[in-house]
C-alpha cells in the first residue's frame, strides 16, 4: 500500500511557538505555572506538559499565585485584568494569528464599522475576539446573517480555524444586505493550506486517515472534508486506534494531520499503517 501524506503535517508555527515557550516556563526552578484549558487539542502533548508541571485550571478565580501561560487560542481581556489584579506573572503565547484578528477587528471598529465575527461562539479564540470588541455580532452560517439588524457598514474578521468556503459564502449575503461591507480574511494560511490539501487528497486516495484530538474541531473538520471528497474517512488520535481492516485490498491511503498534533506522532501513524497493510494482504 502506498501511503501518500500531506504536504503540511505537524505543528502548525503558532502551535509550535506555544508549545516551545510552555516547555520554556515550566523548565524553570520552582515553577508554577497554570493554563486556562489545555495548550493544545492533542493528548500526547497534554501528557507530557503536565507531566513536567504544567497545571490547568477552568478560571483564573482557581489561580492564586505563580504564572498563567496563555495558550494559542488566547483570552479574553478581562482575564488577563483579574491576572493582572491577582499579582500573577502572565506569560502570553497567543499565536500571532489570533492576535491579527484582535487588531484587524479593533481598527474596522475604530473606522466606524459594525463588527461581524465569522466563528463558533462558544471557541475560546472567537470569545477572546468579542472581547476586544464588545457588542459584535457573531454568525456561523450564511442563513444566520438574516436575523441580524439592518445597518449600513459592516466589518468582517474570521476565525483563524473556520472553513473557508463558508466564510466566503457569508461575506456574499452580508453584501446582499448591508450597503458596505469590508471583510479581511482572517483564516490562517496553515487551516487554508491543510483544507486543501484534504480536498485535493481524498480524491485520490481510497482511505484517508486525520491524526489529532478528538477535541480538535480543525481537526474533525478536516476528516469531514475527506469524506466529502471521496475518501474513506478516520479521525484517530495515535496508531493504537488503527485496525487492519481498514486497509484490506487498499492500494492507496492518505495521512495527514491537524494543527495540534506533533510531527512525531504522525510518523509512528504512518509506520505503523504500513505494518498493517502488510498484515492486512
Amino acid at each position: 500500500m502506498v501511503i501518500k501524506r500531506a504536504k503540511t503535517q505537524g505543528f502548525c508555527f503558532g502551535v509550535a511557538i506555544t508549545v516551545k515557550k510552555a516547555e520554556e516556563v515550566v523548565a524553570r526552578p520552582a515553577s508554577n505555572v497554570t493554563t486556562l484549558g489545555h495548550v493544545v487539542h492533542n493528548p500526547q502533548m497534554v501528557a507530557e506538559l503536565e507531566a513536567k508541571g504544567l497545571k490547568n485550571a477552568h478560571s483564573v478565580d482557581e489561580v492564586d499565585s505563580g504564572t498563567l501561560f496563555v495558550r494559542a487560542h488566547g483570552l479574553p481581556t478581562d482575564v488577563f485584568e483579574k491576572a493582572k489584579a491577582k499579582g500573577l506573572t502572565i506569560v502570553d503565547a497567543t499565536c500571532p494569528m489570533v492576535t491579527k484578528i484582535h487588531v484587524q477587528a479593533e481598527k474596522l471598529k475604530a473606522d466606524g464599522y459594525k463588527i461581524v465575527v465569522v466563528g463558533d461562539p462558544s471557541h475560546p479564540e472567537v470569545k477572546g475576539t468579542l472581547s476586544h470588541v464588545p457588542g459584535a455580532w457573531v454568525v456561523q452560517a450564511p442563513s444566520d446573517v438574516d436575523a441580524l439588524p439592518r445597518g449600513s457598514r459592516i466589518g468582517v474578521v474570521v476565525q483563524s480555524t473556520w472553513s473557508g468556503t463558508g466564510f466566503t459564502d457569508i461575506v456574499k449575503r452580508l453584501s446582499e444586505k448591508y450597503y458596505e461591507v469590508r471583510a479581511v480574511n482572517t483564516i490562517c494560511t496553515d487551516t487554508h493550506n491543510r483544507q486543501s490539501e484534504a480536498e485535493d487528497l481524498a480524491k485520490d486516495v481510497d482511505v484517508m486517515v486525520v491524526v489529532g484530538g478528538k477535541t480538535s474541531a480543525n481537526t474533525k473538520h478536516l476528516a469531514d472534508l475527506a469524506a466529502s471528497h471521496g475518501a474513506r474517512s478516520y479521525h484517530i488520535e495515535g496508531p493504537d486506534e488503527l485496525q487492519p481492516a481498514w486497509f484490506a485490498g487498499v492500494a492507496r491511503a492518505g495521512l495527514m494531520s491537524g494543527a495540534s498534533t506533533p510531527g512525531w506522532l504522525v510518523d509512528q501513524v504512518a509506520d505503523r499503517m504500513d505494518a498493517l497493510s502488510r498484515r492486512a494482504v
